[in-house]
């Protein structure tokens, strides 16, 4: 049933939402955010994890490529402070309210406590459980490639490629669909993308996220998200992984410990909000890195995007 939405779509991006010193600018209209990162930091050092404050105030912080070859685990606890803080900023200091939440890939752990079904001290220590799972899996050498169009066209490069390692793990939409992989193969889906006339992109990733490769990552991590206590959304999740709303406890442990592996279907959430009558979106983020993907699939999608 369509009903229009005056309120915004919330999204939380996944690993492009990082900026050095992202949240520098905000320092001056936004009081509460020392408290909010000071909460999330002392969350992190109660679990054995590292700071990230810095990262986000500081402009000379290390770039996200660094991060990547040097502590993943530290990016990805940066990625959810920035949008954990963003939220708090737009709903308080802006007195917006969200409509639905949607976050993509780690970004459904901001999404899931931004709408209450975990603790923002719990989503930290999962995040921090995630990496160390990550670390502890003994994973192959692999990565993620971006590609410039449709499924219809990446699902014909695999059926060439013809490796069952190398799959498709997110559809964002008509102009972008990401493969991931072990290296070998997806060096030769880069050349027959080429050979095709494909623009291709790899992304500065540590793992083959959303692929079966990481299903011991997932299963060590399935059994931390099995301690953590997980309540029905205070405010309306829709989750790409799952493919249609969060509405039980039960379906926040499986976003959570499936997310690893299940493949993101944010073109389909993005259909599936339009016809529900939300066409207004804001990013929690730095970055304007799913705004852009919004646009792509939604021309007539108004916008609220970070400055």
């Amino acid at each position: 049933m369509n009903t229009q939405s005056a309120d915004p779509v919330f999204l939380f991006a996944g690993h492009g939402g990082y900026l050095p010193g992202g949240l520098h600018e905000f320092a001056d209209d936004f009081a509460g955010l020392p408290a909010v990162l000071e909460r999330i930091n002392a969350a992190s050092r109660a679990a054995g994890g590292p700071e990230v404050a810095e990262l986000l105030t500081d402009r000379t912080a290390p770039t996200l490529e660094s991060l990547v070859e040097d502590n993943p685990g530290r990016l990805h606890l940066a990625i959810f402070a920035t949008e954990i803080c963003l939220y708090d900023f737009y709903t308080r200091c802006c007195g917006l309210s969200p409509a639905v939440l949607v976050g993509h890939s780690l970004g459904e752990f901001a999404a899931l406590a931004a709408s209450g079904c975990v603790s923002l001290e719990d989503a930290v220590r999962l995040i921090i459980a995630r990496d160390e799972a990550l670390r502890g899996a003994g994973l192959p050498n692999g990565g993620m490639v971006a590609l410039r169009t449709d499924r219809r066209h990446v699902d014909e490069l695999l059926t060439g490629l013809a490796d069952r390692r190398t799959v498709l793990a997110v559809d964002n939409g008509t102009e972008q669909v990401v493969v991931s992989g072990p290296a070998e193969p997806l060096q030769r889906l880069v050349h027959l993308a080429a050979v095709a006339g494909i623009e291709t992109t790899r992304l500065h990733v540590s793992y083959p996220f959303h692929n079966a490769l990481l299903d011991e990552a997932a299963a060590r991590f399935s059994a931390v998200v099995d301690t953590v206590t997980c309540a029905a959304p205070g405010i309306p999740v829709h989750s790409p992984v799952l493919g249609r709303r969060v509405v039980r406890p039960a379906d926040v442990r499986e976003v959570l410990a499936c997310h690893l592996v299940r493949p993101v279907a944010f073109l389909d959430s993005l259909l599936t909000l339009g016809a529900e009558g939300h066409h207004t979106y804001l990013e929690c983020s730095v970055r304007s890195v799913l705004m852009k993907l919004v646009r792509a699939a939604r021309g007539d999608a108004p916008a609220s995007i970070p400055a």
